[in-house]
């Protein structure tokens, strides 16, 4: 029989890149895990600190972002005002939620109770699947609070296996938390150390993967818009000559090309709506809203146009 081969040992260069990495992982989610739960102290602000908290996790995965604190206030800034507004409307959403609850514990006809148990959950997944993805989304693209929950809600119904992951990530130690008190009572400083940040870590991973998929298809989608467009117009060209022709010749015009000038023109028309509603970034993505990022460290510019400047070069 022959002799067993020796496992093949790593080499010490890759352990330690490993464990390098393992351990910048673990700094990251500490550091983020506290600014997360110092900006929600004021309970009004946990929409725009989630969002910052997205933010800087995508950053620090993409190797676009080296330090947190700097950047962690930098996107809070940024989206205070989307995310404050998503958080309220998330607020309201669930007081009704509540609301719905009560009364259905309350009614006492079974046929009623049924019904309102069923809007219940139905309402109930709806929010999931929008919260799923709306403060990463708010986080990383510059975009309104009405897209960024239509395109949350696209993208969880789109990517549904990858939305489940992220409720999943979220609800399950929470709801644990709830149910079982014990648990909370043992575990209560994880929270504030280090839990939050660990959720957001972790689901930053599949956000990262729905996010590039999605900007990949929608690239795709457009280039495809415009190599029709431009087909559509060579032929219409193509049309318009060969009834010149037949006008010339006397001849009637070929019957296979009625129609094509109309194609050409509706094919314009989405070219050009997708021209003005997609945003390119510096990076080479793009997306129903754009992305922060540029190349400019990886931040992205939304400086004030300085008027003065523009006087200077008339004088």
């Amino acid at each position: 029989m022959a002799a067993k081969q020796p496992k093949k040992q790593e080499k010490p260069s890759d352990r330690e890149w490993r464990l390098r990495k393992g351990l910048d992982a673990f700094g990251n989610m500490f550091a983020l895990n506290l600014c997360f739960v110092i900006a929600s102290i004021p309970v009004i602000t946990i929409g725009a600190s989630l969002s910052a908290t997205y933010a800087m996790a995508i950053r620090l995965q993409e190797g676009e972002e080296e330090t947190v604190l700097h950047g962690f206030i930098h996107e809070f800034k940024r989206s205070f005002k989307q995310a404050t507004l998503a958080w309220l409307l998330v607020l309201v959403a669930t007081a009704v939620l509540l609301a719905e609850n009560i009364l259905v514990n309350n009614t006492t006809s079974h046929g009623i109770a049924v019904f309102y148990t069923i809007v219940f959950y139905l309402e109930l997944l709806l929010v999931a699947l929008v919260l799923a993805f709306l403060f990463p989304m708010i986080g990383r693209y510059t975009t309104t609070v009405k897209l960024a929950i239509k395109n949350s809600l696209l993208l969880s119904v789109g990517y549904v296996f990858s939305a489940i992951k992220i409720i999943v990530a979220w609800v399950a130690p929470i709801a644990l938390s709830i149910i079982y008190p014990l648990i909370f009572i043992y575990t209560w400083y994880m929270w504030l150390l280090l839990i939050f940040g660990a959720i957001i870590w972790g689901t930053t991973h599949t956000i990262r993967f729905v996010f590039r998929t999605n900007e990949e298809a929608m690239e795709s989608t457009r280039e495809q818009a415009e190599q029709e467009a431009a087909e559509a117009a060579g032929k219409d060209e193509g049309a318009e000559n060969g009834e010149k022709d037949a006008r010339e010749k006397d001849l009637p015009p070929k019957k296979e090309l009625i129609g094509v000038a109309a194609r050409a023109n509706v094919l314009k028309g989405t070219s050009a709506a997708n021209n003005n509603t997609i945003k390119r970034n510096a990076s080479g993505n793009s997306s129903g809203y754009s992305s922060k990022s540029s190349q400019n460290g990886g931040w992205y510019r939304g400086d004030k146009y300085d008027k003065s400047k523009k006087k200077k070069k008339k004088k």
